[in-house]
């Protein structure tokens, strides 16, 4: 069955969506092609250490002589990595978990719930401390499953909470009278409305899952031998970068970091936008 199709107005991109999308494609493209253009390897420590921003060093360079523009560069890619694949793990699980909360109520979603009220008590930080210390090594692919695996809470109960309004509907209903089951009133009926939302709790996770990168990096616990954001900012605070007045080593990676994230949310605010114009939802991302 079809659900009835969104407004006209709601089919076009709007400004926040495009300005978005606008900022996300610039670090996509920073992120896969910018290590080619690069002017030095990530490795490099052959050049004098703390020197400021010149026309051959334009972010300067740190304490241990490596070029911080190709720093940012390659650490662009990993940390843009980590936002969209631990991003990806997380909705897979929350959409899972609260769509099944959510439309299969009594013992099924009670348990369910129950877990995830328990993770929620234990803040998320210490859950992937306490994790990564059992995994034998914290390389680019441990860091992703310790952020995706525990970053699905919240949008788990925000699923459930969707999936509930959306069971309510006659659509449902009239599935359920043609003879639908379950699994095929989930997946072909109730999923296509939760997109808006899936979306938007996805520009969530994804900017929670730079953050934590960062944080993970901070405590010493990220990969050491990979560049991204977190281990730049990590490295001028363990060398004083503000002590030395070196606001190059500290200034770029941060505002690389917050841009990032600012891009998600207006793609998240726009997608929401759209959502509220179909459905008259009242839900603000921030």
């Amino acid at each position: 069955m079809k659900t009835n199709s969104p407004v006209e107005g709601s089919r076009a991109w709007n400004g926040k969506q495009l300005s978005g999308l606008a900022i996300l494609a610039f670090f996509a493209i920073a992120a896969f092609i910018g290590p080619l253009l690069a002017p030095y390897n990530k490795n490099d420590i052959e050049f004098e250490a703390w020197l400021k921003p010149s026309a051959k060093h334009l972010l300067g360079t740190d304490s241990y002589g490596q070029d911080l523009f190709s720093q940012l560069i390659y650490g662009t890619q990993t940390s843009f990595l980590v936002g969209i694949l631990a991003g990806a793990i997380t909705t897979v699980i929350g959409v899972l978990v609260g769509l099944t909360a959510g439309f299969y109520r009594k013992w099924v979603s009670d348990a369910l719930m129950f877990v995830v009220d328990l993770l929620l008590i234990i803040p998320v930080i210490a859950l992937m401390i306490i994790l990564a210390s059992f995994l034998p090594s914290m390389g680019l692919t441990s860091i992703i499953l310790v952020i995706g695996l525990l970053s699905w809470l919240y949008m788990a109960r925000s699923i459930r909470s969707q999936t509930l309004s959306e069971k309510q509907r006659g659509y449902v209903e009239a599935a359920r009278v043609v003879g639908m089951g379950n699994f095929k009133i989930m997946t072909t009926e109730i999923l296509p409305n939760l997109f808006p939302i899936i979306a938007a709790n996805l520009v969530s996770v994804t900017t929670q899952a730079v953050l934590a990168e960062a944080g993970l990096s901070f405590l010493g616990i990220g990969d050491p031998r990979s560049v991204s954001w977190g281990t730049i900012l990590t490295l001028a605070h363990t060398n004083n970068a503000i002590m030395y007045d070196a606001w190059w080593w500290i200034v770029p990676p941060g505002v690389a970091i917050a841009l990032f994230c600012f891009g998600f949310v207006l793609l998240g605010n726009g997608t929401l936008e759209r959502f509220r114009a179909k459905r008259g939802a009242q839900q603000h991302f921030s």
